[in-house]
């Protein structure tokens, strides 16, 4: 068996497999993510904001986004997300929403295949590169953050990838252009800088001088970011200073003080063998986004393997993985067995994603789970009663379907806005999403039917139509 492995490790075969992985993990993601948004599971928080800032750009506007505390301003009066707006040219083709789950499908399936080329590029050895991608490729933290919602730090899989890949194969321009992607996909990201910073100083002599402008730039970034420019954009807000615990050893014990922190901890490692523990050089960017999601008080949502939070975490635990597992092999006993080491890993990766977790990407070959799709075609024909020129109040999982016209989110002094429709869909048992920081709905509707400037034009069910004379 070893000598078989041996004679296929660098065949390019691999490299078939690994294309095909990439498609497949693409076209898998797309199809969940396509389906969940015609099912309305996809929010105006968050995809709604960046469809309508990106969409904004895209016809040379200024990316303004409804925002329940900085709404009516520049995207960037709530996170400083320039990289993100390089994505306009895509509604320069298509004005179809959908079109941005598609590309973060993409970026995040080229992320992998990069991950497999840095891995080549380090191993030597296409065989031990492949059973790391493996390992992303069927990690659920990672197809969550597809399936679940567009955002920003998904997206930021690609550019994070790319860096790595150019730090290894020593290309300079490569990593400057997609290391300042990197830092203007969101002002927190100048933590991972200085986490690439530091893993660059300590991996290539040659390049310190780079690695230390780097850690400046990062720095400089992070500080301007939440400083000026945010501030700037929101009139002196910023709004996501974190609530942290006060003493040092409160903040130590805060990264594992509830079992929802324990369990992704574990189970994220697991999903690499544990070789992030043989590649101190990543440690700092490993637990730069740990910190940011497990120190602040009150978060239970950013700790477990659900969401986009665990996306760049993907593939620093895929890279770290490559440079411990290469660590190891200077040891006799695992260079040896690296190729059944190698097996175990793929065999445990895929035990994690289809008995343990029960992977998200099983549903893109579940009929049920298409069926489930027409379910929705009453709220198709309830969003095509609104005209595309007309101003819109309505929900969080309907207001995604409005970015491209003047959408405002649901609020119980409607009077100020003065909306053109009112839309609401009240059926019992929705996704508490739905009514995200909504108001009282029955009281909402009250209000709108005694209101002698709003008519009710549509009423079947649960469903309302109110227009404004």
């Amino acid at each position: 068996m070893d000598s078989l492995l041996k004679k296929v490790s660098n065949h390019r075969i691999i490299d078939v497999i690994v294309v095909c992985l990439t498609i497949l993990f693409t076209l898998a993601g797309a199809l969940v993510s396509l389906n969940r948004y015609w099912q309305y599971e996809v929010f105006y928080y968050n995809f709604g904001i960046f469809d309508q800032a990106i969409w904004h750009v895209s016809r040379f506007q200024p990316p303004i986004i409804e925002h329940l505390l900085v709404g009516g301003r520049w995207l960037f009066a709530d996170h400083f997300d320039v990289s993100i707006l390089l994505l306009a040219p895509v509604y320069w083709i298509t004005d179809r929403s959908e079109v941005l789950l598609i590309v973060q499908a993409i970026f995040v399936g080229l992320a992998g295949f990069f991950i497999y080329k840095t891995g080549v590029a380090i191993f030597k050895d296409k065989l031990l590169a492949l059973s790391i991608a493996w390992c992303y490729f069927f990690f659920v933290g990672i197809q969550n953050a597809i399936i679940t919602d567009f955002h920003e730090v998904t997206i930021m899989t690609l550019p994070v990838a790319l860096t790595f890949f150019a730090i290894v194969t020593k290309r300079k321009k490569l990593f400057w252009v997609t290391f300042l992607i990197t830092l203007g996909f969101k002002e927190v990201t100048f933590l991972l800088g200085c986490g690439i910073a530091i893993f660059l100083f300590f991996y290539n002599k040659a390049w310190r001088k780079q690695a230390v402008i780097a850690a400046i730039v990062a720095l400089l970034w992070g500080f301007l970011a939440m400083k000026v420019f945010i501030p700037y954009f929101s009139q002196g807000l910023y709004l996501h200073w974190p609530d942290l615990p006060e003493s040092v050893l409160d903040k130590v014990v805060a990264l594992g003080d509830h079992p929802l922190k324990r369990e992704t901890l574990f189970f994220s490692f697991l999903q690499y063998g544990f070789l992030s523990a043989f590649a101190p050089g990543m440690w700092f960017a490993i637990l730069q986004e740990y910190v940011l999601r497990f120190l602040p008080k009150f978060h239970y949502t950013y700790w477990t393997l659900g969401l986009h939070y665990n996306a760049v975490v993907s593939v620093l635990l895929s890279l770290s993985a490559v440079f411990g597992f290469s660590f190891l092999l200077r040891y006799k006993v695992i260079q040896q067995g690296k190729y059944l080491l190698a097996l175990l890993l793929m065999l445990n990766a895929f035990v994690l994603f289809r008995f343990v977790h029960h992977g998200p990407f099983l549903l893109a070959v579940h009929p049920v789970f298409y069926e489930h799709t027409k379910d929705f075609a009453f709220l198709d024909s309830l969003i095509a009663r609104i005209p595309k020129d007309s101003s819109i109040m309505t929900q969080n999982n309907l207001g995604v379907r409005f970015t491209h016209q003047e959408f405002i989110f649901l609020r119980q002094n409607y009077e100020p806005y003065a909306p053109d429709y009112v839309l609401l869909d009240v059926r019992e048992g929705q996704n508490p999403n739905n009514f995200l920081f909504g108001p009282d709905i029955p009281e909402l509707i009250t209000k709108l039917q005694r209101d002698s400037n709003y008519d009710l034009i549509y009423h079947q069910g649960e469903q309302y139509i109110f227009k404004r004379k």
